[in-house]
């Protein structure tokens, strides 16, 4: 009896882990992306950001703004998430979103864009004093095209939250 006790700890110990891996990485992998992008909203500086925002850089640095390139016809993945307060995304000329981003959880929305043109994506939820400057870019790029293509005059200048000033 004591054998069959640590042979099914034992079990258990490591069938357990194994399993939550598996499940992990098959709910995480969803369906296939030509290209994978993971924003991460700020509500302090109003901004969409590909860069890591984590405790530590939080308040010591300013995010720069997302804008995100793909080709049209490519299957895009963005994986959502938010570094503070719940965040809420779209691209309305797309038809994505709204989606609802709870801090500490990652989402994704994938879609498969097929006209070139520069997209603005936006924060749906009310989320601070700077949400109103919460955009970011996506970029489809043409047969052919470039960024030349496409200057990025889509986001106005910012004029209420000039990120407080930091650097």
């Amino acid at each position: 009896m004591e054998k069959i006790g640590v042979i099914l700890t034992v079990a258990v110990l490591i069938l357990t882990p194994v399993g939550m891996i598996a499940a992990d990485r098959h709910f995480a992998s969803g369906e296939p992306a030509d290209v994978t992008f993971t924003l991460t909203g700020v509500s302090d500086g109003g901004v969409w950001t590909e860069e890591a925002v984590v405790g530590h850089n939080y308040w010591r640095r300013t995010p720069k703004p997302a804008r995100l390139v793909a080709r049209a016809g490519q299957k895009v993945r963005i994986r959502l998430q938010s570094a503070d307060v719940t965040h809420g995304f779209s691209i309305p000329d797309l038809d994505v979103g709204p989606i609802l981003i709870e801090p500490g959880h990652v989402v994704e929305a994938v879609f498969t864009p097929e006209e070139p043109g520069e997209y603005l994506f936006q924060c749906t939820t009310r989320c601070g004093k700077c949400h109103e400057e919460m955009l970011g870019s996506l970029v489809v790029l043409g047969e052919g095209e470039t960024l030349e293509n496409y200057p990025g005059g889509l986001i106005k200048p910012r004029t209420k939250c000039l990120l407080h000033g930091r650097s």
